[in-house]
């Protein structure tokens, strides 16, 4: 009999611990009252979020003074299985005053944000993109540069990359093994410090269509880089030196290395304490396209600024075909990392996206039917990623319509991206959280991004509000509205990532992280990387961790930042006029 009872007093205190755990990784990251930790603009929708409150109504409060400036009512509650929350919509657009405020509901309050009518999203557009520069191979990062509020981000420089050896899954009789080259310039990929060309593909895709978009904004936004005033925009300038980079990166015969990389990752030190030997490895039909894609945007977009460097757009024009031409002779070279190096692989097994994007490309740049028909059109088109571009190529093709309706026919374009537009539409519309998105994996904050951008780019192209509400909940989802409590861009909001998975940040002694960086975001497909039960939370949309181990939640990309960094200027095109 008393072991009876004592295994039932053993059963109910097991429950209340698997109760008590539970209610723990529930609450232990849950910010109740989720708002865009920056702001809103007057002009705009304005939304926040209510998580496990079953609340009637809320207040907006001055942080000032404490008091009440506006009240509305809230609607029911839905379930929301990615972060297994009841969550609350409050739609409080028609309030305009501009100020700084945090909203209350219940016994709870949000961080606090401002409303602005003009401005309010600068410094993060011009940091988003600054990133880029902090992230510079090849140079100093000078403090005249590097200085965000108190804290000077100057460094040495690392990795000159003027002796840069051939590697044996690159030799040819010309190069052969150990031969050298030299190749500098470029950016850090993310958190490592190699250089990877098909990343840098569908990077430098965002910040082209960026200043394709709104070159207007762009001519006006300084950036603060050693070339500023050059008579270029900034942004063009920071581009620049990923393309000088890049094309260091085409062989004689029109291929295209893979990656410029040590064999294997650095140990967690700064740039200029990393002195393994570098690389040229592999060559694929993939870089070739992808390559040829960046060389095609590149030749329209500097053709304006030909006065300032002379020949730089025939050059990437010339580049773009010759590496197109090799793909069309070798379309099946497909990279896997040799068995001594052990960095970042980016292999891919399919090619067809990126034929469709590089043709696209050249397409648009040099009006010559025949990139036309090699388009395939009959794809599936989701959001981008490094290993899917081909709605890189059909968002191009999407915003240059006008001029390619005297070469084809832009029925099958239009229809393609209106496509692709609904259905990352329909991922924001029937998510209880606004944010488009299937699953939260690797990279989700980047994946939330490009979906931002699309609709953004669909709302620029079409009018249509329902659009542009898409864009800006995907924007207020990466600042804020999660179910993290975090603003997942480094130094901006109440409360960011401070402990990035980057070699820089680790090893500067710098409390403070590096600004205008995106982290990766929450991910239930991580990995063990801090070690088991570490994770405040296994639901999918709170698996986060703000730890430099988590290379799988915080770690930072090229492939994130940049179309954070469009979305950014969509946002200030959109409502900061």
């Amino acid at each position: 009999m008393e072991t009876k009872k004592f295994m039932v007093r053993k059963s109910l205190l097991a429950c209340c611990l698997f109760l008590f755990w539970n209610v723990w990784c529930l609450n232990a990251q849950n910010n109740f009252v989720r708002v865009n930790q920056v702001g809103y603009y007057a002009n705009a929708p304005k939304v926040a979020i209510l998580a496990n409150m079953e609340a009637v109504d809320y207040e907006i409060r001055d942080v000032a003074t404490g008091d009440v400036v506006y009240r509305g009512s809230v609607g029911e509650g839905s379930l929301w299985n990615q972060s297994n929350e009841t969550l609350q919509i409050v739609d409080f657009s028609d309030f305009k005053k501009p100020g700084k405020y945090y909203l209350k509901s219940l016994t709870e309050r949000s961080y606090s944000f401002e409303i602005k009518d003009s401005a309010l999203f600068n410094q993060l557009s011009v940091w988003s993109l600054k990133a880029f520069y902090l992230w510079r191979s090849s140079t100093e990062i000078k403090s005249e540069y590097a200085t965000f509020g108190n804290t000077d981000y100057a460094r040495s420089m690392g990795h000159p990359d003027n002796v840069v050896y051939i590697h044996t899954s690159a030799a040819t009789e010309k190069r052969h093994v150990e031969s050298e080259v030299s190749a500098p310039k470029g950016w850090y990929d993310a958190g490592d410090y190699n250089l990877y060309v098909v990343n840098a593909g569908i990077s430098f895709h965002s910040l082209a269509l960026a200043y394709e978009m709104y070159p207007e904004y762009y001519k006006n936004l300084k950036l603060n880089i050693p070339e500023s005033g050059n008579g270029v925009p900034d942004i063009l300038n920071e581009m620049k030196w990923e393309l000088d980079w890049l094309f260091n990166m085409q062989d004689e015969d029109g291929s295209v290395y893979t990656k410029l990389s040590s064999l294997k990752f650095s140990k967690m030190v700064m740039p200029d304490q990393d002195k393994a030997d570098r690389y040229m490895i592999g060559k694929s039909t993939p870089a070739a396209l992808d390559f040829a894609a960046i060389m095609a945007m590149a030749s329209r977009i500097y053709a304006e600024y030909d006065s300032v460097f002379p020949g730089l757009s025939q050059q990437a024009r010339k580049a773009a075909e010759k590496a197109w031409a090799w793909a069309l002779k070798n379309p099946n070279v497909e990279y896997r990392n040799p068995k001594d190096v052990h960095t970042g692989e980016y292999g891919d097994n399919d090619f067809s996206d990126e034929f469709f994007w590089a043709a696209s490309e050249l397409l648009i740049t040099t009006g010559d039917k025949k990139y036309y028909d090699n388009l395939k059109f009959f794809q599936k088109y989701e959001t981008p990623e490094w290993r899917y571009v081909n709605s890189l190529g059909i968002m191009s093709m999407a915003l240059h319509k006008d001029q390619l309706e005297k070469i084809v026919k832009v029925d099958q374009i239009e229809s393609r991206f209106r496509s692709l537009s609904e259905n990352i539409y329909k991922q924001y519309a029937y998510s209880p959280s606004r944010v488009p998105i299937r699953k939260f994996e690797w990279g989700s904050n980047g994946v939330i991004a490009q979906n931002g951008v699309i609709l953004g780019l669909a709302y620029y192209l079409t009018k249509e509000n329902r659009y542009r509400d898409g864009m800006l909940s995907s924007f207020d989802y990466l600042m804020g509205t999660n179910p993290t409590d975090y603003c997942f861009v480094t130094r901006f909001g109440s409360r960011y990532p401070k402990n990035l998975h980057d070699r820089r940040c680790f090893s500067d002694g710098i409390d403070e992280p590096l600004p205008g960086y995106l982290v990766g975001g929450a991910n239930s497909d991580n990995a063990a990387d801090c070690g088991k039960r570490v994770y405040p939370s296994s639901q999918p949309a709170r698996c986060y961790l703000d730890k430099i181990c988590s290379y799988s939640t915080n770690e930072i990309a090229l492939n994130w930042n940049a179309p954070f960094a469009l979305l950014v200027g969509m946002v200030e095109n959109t409502f900061g006029k």
